[in-house]
């Protein structure tokens, strides 16, 4: 329930197309200038980028399902228990975005900045799965809370970043690059088209499968024949 006690609603002003309904309640409107808007349990279908501004907007335990955000401004955003289904997210601003107990599934993700969230005091938390993140950029980042399940990450990049017991089961990392990463007892059964150097990067106890962990061998210029 949404607490409204610093709300004072007046009619919307905004103007809803005849047979459709509003996808975010009329309230937030309201706010003044400097107070960012709070969004609680909703529900939000079929969004477009130009529908909601979410740029240093709160949400709690959202739902968001088959809507384009495509560039659009996540920019000191706050995301707590938020779920994101079947989402066009390409090139999203993620800059001092606060990532708590996110899921994203099936959504695209390309090119987007992870390494520019907001890292403290909370530690950005974040489940994936069968998403897109080709060409996607995670830079010194503390990632032990995340996974990448079955995940497309070609051409991504991994910088000194914390994997340590991290999943990217099933995931699809053809081109992507570790460098200088911990993946201690990170789980890439599964996953495919890995090239990880064990010179650059600490992969004591990482989980892989055959024949994909020959990947770690060409790192170093062994050839398996």
């Amino acid at each position: 329930m949404h607490d409204r006690r610093a709300v004072h609603p007046r009619p919307s002003t905004r103007s809803v197309p005849r047979g459709r309904t509003a996808r975010y309640p009329a309230w937030v409107t309201t706010l003044s200038a400097d107070e960012p808007r709070r969004f609680t349990d909703e529900r939000f279908s079929g969004l477009t980028p130009t529908d909601l501004d979410l740029a240093g907007a709160i949400l709690v335990g959202c739902e968001f399902v088959d809507c384009d955000l495509s560039e659009a401004s996540l920019r000191g955003a706050q995301l707590a228990d938020c779920g994101f289904e079947g989402c066009e997210m390409p090139m999203v601003d993620l800059t001092d975005a606060v990532l708590q107990s996110v899921e994203l599934e099936t959504c695209r993700l390309t090119g987007v900045t992870f390494g520019a969230v907001r890292r403290l005091p909370i530690v950005p938390e974040a489940k994936l799965r069968g998403c897109d993140l080709s060409f996607a950029g995670f830079w010194k980042l503390d990632l032990t809370a995340w996974s990448f399940e079955g995940c497309r990450l070609a051409e991504a990049e991994f910088v000194r970043c914390e994997l340590r017991g991290v999943s990217f089961a099933g995931a699809d990392l053809t081109r992507c690059t570790f460098q200088r990463c911990d993946l201690t007892e990170a789980d890439l059964r599964g996953a495919r088209g890995y090239v990880i150097s064990p010179l650059d990067n600490g992969l004591r106890g990482m989980r892989v499968s055959l024949p994909e962990a020959l990947g770690l061998l060409a790192a170093v210029g062994v050839e398996v024949e």
